[in-house]
């Protein structure tokens, strides 16, 4: 070696010592979660809620995301007094347990979170989130709807969380969502994630139906390939399943609380199912899943879901690049 080199390594080494390199990590880890609740106003949370939140704790992913459903509203009769009551068992089984990881988190309200059709449910959801919004960890793009639409970046990879609590989703949400993805952070962006409650395709029985899913699921799907969404997070239906349309992929997140339900035409029984996405750094639209269930820490290989699920408003096709890593 020549003696500039040494001279070189030598100071290299007493500017930047062994214990401030730290490794770069190979891959940014999502988890996801989705349909928390129990029961219409109920503030107690299935075990498997609890028993998922103590894997993520020892997998350490970059970011927590949720699908919706955190909380079980969506009843007239339920009074104020017990909304916020939910939302505060919530805060104490859910979101401390996470914070208390110091991993960022992401969600996107459900139907028995803030339901168009239940103005005080979406008042109280948007009082509890408003006092939380600066201590979830994310940073934000464009946080002036939140909590029921926001852009907010973890990584390089670029997050919406939009109003997909109803089936029709407003023309206003669309609009600005447009501007978010033609924006400078995203174009830039290895990724981008869309976080949405309900599909675009039905995948279970009981939600085979108009008004379980996006109503016009072919226009949107339409507008987030045109967009340069790469993938689309739905909850709602509770049962795992990614597919793919052409470039656009889709995941369907299982449930962690009441409630899993067996894919359309599938005689397998129902589970529970959290995910874990692994992103590539240097190739991010190569991400795969991980899919486990809670009870059992059992992952869900892709071999054991069909190759698609037909449903009232088209097929879903299995994302055969989802394969196990």
């Amino acid at each position: 070696m020549k003696p500039l080199h040494i001279v070189t390594l030598v100071l290299f080494s007493l500017i930047c010592p062994s214990w401030q390199i730290e490794p770069q990590p190979k891959t940014v880890k999502i988890a996801v979660i989705s349909d928390l609740n129990s029961s219409y106003g109920a503030t107690v949370y299935h075990p498997d809620v609890a028993t998922t939140l103590k894997a993520l704790d020892s997998i350490k992913p970059d970011i927590i995301l949720c699908g919706g459903d955190m909380v079980a509203g969506q009843k007239a009769s339920l009074t104020k007094a017990q909304l916020q009551n939910m939302w505060s068992s919530f805060n104490n089984h859910v979101l401390k347990p996470i914070q208390k990881m110091n991993v960022p988190f992401g969600f996107t309200v459900g139907n028995h979170d803030a339901s168009p059709s239940y103005q005080e449910d979406r008042q109280t959801a948007q009082e509890f989130w408003m006092a939380k919004r600066s201590q979830l960890g994310l940073k934000y793009v464009d946080d002036s709807h939140f909590p029921f639409y926001f852009s907010y970046q973890q990584q390089n990879i670029f997050f919406i969380s939009w109003d997909a609590a109803g089936a029709t989703v407003n023309q206003e949400v669309f609009n600005w969502m447009e501007q978010q993805l033609q924006s400078k952070a995203a174009k830039k962006a290895k990724l981008r994630v869309l976080l949405g409650h309900l599909p675009l395709y039905a995948i279970v029985a009981s939600k085979n139906k108009p008004g379980e899913v996006l109503a016009h699921h072919q226009d949107a799907a339409n507008f987030f390939r045109k967009n340069g969404i790469d993938l689309y997070i739905s909850g709602h239906q509770h049962a795992y399943y990614p597919a793919r349309q052409q470039q656009l992929r889709l995941l369907n997140a299982g449930c962690i609380g009441e409630g899993p339900r067996p894919l359309l035409g599938d005689d397998k029984p129902a589970t529970r199912a959290y995910t874990i996405i692994e992103v590539p750094i240097n190739n991010a639209k190569l991400f795969d899943y991980k899919t486990f269930v809670p009870n059992t820490g059992k992952q869900i290989e892709l071999s054991q879901l069909p190759d698609s699920v037909v449903g009232f408003n088209g097929i879903s096709k299995k994302d055969r690049a989802a394969s196990s890593l």
